[in-house]
């Protein structure tokens, strides 16, 4: 990889990094399509590799904030559904994975835009880790679904939970 596609990388990364630190969501956003661009074989273990550190920075600078409950729900569905992830990244060729990553963001996106407000409970926690579980190993992104579930939450339960799980 050429020094100036490392550069892109970093830079990429340390946007990402700074939206998902004031918002709680946005790294695999940003980072998974550029990613794609600069080397598909990046999707998902670079994206999941470099979130890991501000992951573990926002978990503990909002632990006050973080929701036990749900984020019990939703870790459980995720690990269940992480083998079927690893199933579909096996089945989707290299080439379309970036294609994957587009639609699934743009329906996550349509979705919290159409959504009514609720409360979360059992049932959307653990619908949300499921899916996260599946898109997040075949992808790299899995914050749209855990967004939907805290978007009318407080934000810093948003970015602990969310960094969390």
């Amino acid at each position: 990889m050429s020094t100036e596609m490392l550069a892109i990388l970093g830079v990429t990364v340390a946007v990402a990094a700074f939206v998902q630190g004031s918002s709680g969501l946005g790294f695999a956003l940003i980072v998974a399509p550029v990613a794609g661009i600069v080397d598909p074989g990046l999707v998902p273990v670079f994206v999941l590799a470099s979130m890991i550190p501000l992951n573990a920075y926002v978990a503990w600078r909002e632990r006050a904030s973080l929701d036990l409950r749900g984020a019990g729900w939703i870790t459980g569905a995720r690990l269940a559904a992480t083998p079927a992830g690893l199933a579909l990244l096996w089945l989707i060729p290299e080439r379309s994975l970036g294609l994957f990553v587009g639609v699934a963001t743009v329906l996550a996106a349509v979705v919290s835009l159409t959504a009514p407000a609720f409360a979360p409970g059992r049932v959307a926690y653990v619908g949300a880790g499921a899916v996260t579980g599946l898109t997040e190993t075949a992808t790299g992104v899995g914050g749209p679904p855990l967004a939907l579930v805290y978007q009318h939450r407080p934000p810093a339960e948003l970015r602990s939970t969310v960094a969390a799980c």
